[in-house]
């Protein structure tokens, strides 16, 4: 196998989402498989960052706090762009592939690629443009006043998609936030047409630590109740508005319905419902998954999320928006994912599922179960991921 550098710092690898999640359970799953040739960035950095950002984050919100927050991105920005030296101090010579999970990354050490003779690889983990994400967690005063200066963020994943040498998606349906989003994308997916690669992700098999008796008990849930589960973000792109109406549908028409809800209850706030039920922020969303009837998975825009392959893991039978990489799973026989267009169409799914038969939840969740077996283990994940690296 060639010898890889995936640039990313060792221990910030997590069990997160995003691309310290995916390349958490790779190591894991290629240190099982024994292939050494596969090395990560192993200096410790960021710890002044960090210190600064936890600083002002634990600071009382207020004028000095805002101001010294705006300063910070302005500074930390204006080196990304601007600043002198876009170089790395790791000798990239003795690698024949450097993998980026981040433009942002990539673009950093733009200076030291110029002399890089081997293969450089993209990919992306989101449903938006890194730049978009920066800008999104700009203070509401520098989208305001300072969206002059930071429209320039764009530059930084025009360079990393047009000097890589190869762009990795999961697969080609997780492009199309990239086509509605992002005016270029076609232009450059057109020029680099030959570069693009695709390998599904995959992720750890999960197990539920509480049987559904003991998650009824917790959260004073009947036993017989239908029970439709999420676990993510509340936000518009992750489409937590949209599960919100369709709970106001349902609960008014069912009585015996309820939803179980992980995640921090923050932009957007949950229902104000008794069978609404907003666990917040938790360690365990698993067992509130395999608790329930049904898996809701609402986003507005996907790129190919990660909480979608647990909930195959676990059996759960899935809904799904038409959006993104949840249209993948329309291609393979995943009879327990449910595609639906539109709330309407989501709350008649819905009512089909809870009229299914015993026998019938019984087989869609063990299709469920085989496919995640059959595509998105780790030990498939990291075989492919070996092959597509030896195939560049």
């Amino acid at each position: 196998m060639k010898k890889v550098l995936i640039y990313l710092p060792e221990g910030d690898l997590a069990p997160v989402g995003g691309p310290l999640g995916y390349n958490y359970f790779l190591k894991q799953q290629l240190d099982k498989m024994q292939i050494s040739n596969v090395d990560f960035i192993r200096k410790e950095g960021g710890k002044v960052k960090d210190t600064i950002n936890q600083k002002l984050f634990t600071m009382k919100k207020g004028p000095l706090r805002t101001f010294l927050m705006v300063l910070k991105n302005f500074v930390v920005k204006s080196i990304n762009l601007y600043g002198p030296n876009h170089k790395t101090d790791i000798d990239l010579s003795k690698y024949d592939i450097v993998h980026f999970h981040t433009s942002t990354q990539m673009y950093g050490i733009k200076d030291s690629l110029k002399k890089y003779t081997g293969k450089v690889v993209l990919t992306t983990h989101s449903p938006t443009l890194q730049s978009t994400e920066v800008y999104d967690r700009l203070t509401p005063w520098e989208k305001k006043y300072m969206h002059w200066f930071y429209k320039n963020l764009v530059l930084i994943d025009q360079y990393a998609f047009m000097r890589a040498d190869y762009i990795v998606f999961p697969c080609p349906e997780a492009e199309e936030p990239y086509y509605n989003n992002w005016k270029d994308y076609a232009e450059i997916k057109e020029i680099k047409k030959d570069a693009y690669r695709y390998l599904l992700t995959g992720t750890l098999k999960r197990q539920a630590k509480l049987s559904r008796e003991q998650v009824c008990k917790q959260y004073n849930i009947p036993l017989d109740a239908f029970i439709v589960s999420y676990a993510g973000r509340h936000n518009e792109i992750k489409g937590y508005d949209c599960l919100k109406e369709l709970g106001e549908r349902v609960l008014k028409e069912k009585d015996n319905v309820y939803f179980l809800i992980a995640g921090k209850e923050f932009p957007i706030g949950g229902l104000k419902d008794n069978r609404w039920i907003e666990v917040g922020w938790t360690n365990d969303p698993h067992s509130l998954i395999a608790a329930s009837d049904v898996f809701v998975l609402p986003n507005r825009e996907t790129y190919f999320d990660l909480i979608l392959l647990e909930v195959l893991s676990l059996g759960t039978i899935v809904m799904a928006s038409n959006t993104g990489g949840n249209k993948y799973f329309k291609k393979i026989e995943s009879q327990g994912v449910k595609i639906y267009n539109n709330l309407s169409e989501a709350q008649s799914m819905l009512y089909s599922i809870m009229n299914l038969s015993h026998n019938e939840k019984t087989e869609l969740e063990q299709s469920n179960r085989n496919i995640f077996e059959k595509y998105f283990s780790l030990e498939i994940f990291a075989k492919q991921y070996v092959k597509l690296i030896d195939s560049l």
